[in-house]
């Protein structure tokens, strides 16, 4: 392939290449298609060089956002006892459309894996704490996957939070070991949520 493509086009495969779920024969045809269609190129180009300057991370939550402050944080009738922790913006965005859950966020972006270089110090947790105190949040609701990682950072999480008067819960049944909650359909999360099983109780 490096032999037969203009050095530009080859390059673009490359770069798409390394976009996750994307191998080489996917880039290929993605920059062949892109290729012929030179608005939808200049389109793309304009987005992409915005996107690290206009998106950021939201204040409190730490959800992607446009302003300090994304949507959800500036919606006074959301439920502000209960605080969802969720591992990326995709997973709140799921639980946000399947209309399960009306309290508040705080997205991780990471669950511990030391290979990967993740540690307790990316999670934030310091900040979660803060948020907690803050609101005066009652229940915390670990919304990770039950993947590995996903429970070695529940376990981290529920022991972070000793030292606090809130009831920890997670998700329960209907999500298998291993599955992402972002591939979970609307009725097997609401019943996750639903029958969500309690970590640590409230210590008054």
């Amino acid at each position: 392939m490096e032999n037969t493509y203009p050095q530009t086009l080859q390059r673009l495969i490359s770069a798409l290449s390394k976009l996750p779920g994307i191998g080489e024969k996917s880039a290929g045809r993605l920059a062949l298609f892109l290729l012929s269609k030179p608005e939808l190129c200049e389109i793309l180009g304009d987005l992409i060089k915005e996107l690290p300057f206009r998106v950021k991370l939201c204040k409190i939550c730490r959800n992607f956002s446009e302003e300090e402050l994304c949507p959800i944080c500036k919606d006074p009738t959301r439920d502000q006892s209960q605080l969802c922790i969720v591992e990326n913006p995709l997973n709140l965005l799921h639980i946000e459309r399947a209309g399960i859950y009306r309290g508040y966020y705080y997205v991780l972006h990471y669950l511990l894996s030391p290979k990967e270089g993740f540690g307790p110090r990316e999670l934030g947790l310091n900040n979660l704490i803060e948020l907690i105190k803050e609101r005066s949040v009652s229940e915390v609701i670990l919304a990770l996957s039950p993947t590995l990682s996903g429970e070695a950072t529940s376990s981290y999480i529920v022991k972070t939070l000793e030292s606090l008067s809130v009831r920890v819960t997670k998700l329960a049944c209907g999500l298998p070991m291993g599955m992402e909650i972002q591939f979970a359909d609307p009725i097997t999360l609401k019943r996750a949520f639903q029958r969500r099983e309690t970590l640590r109780e409230c210590e008054i």
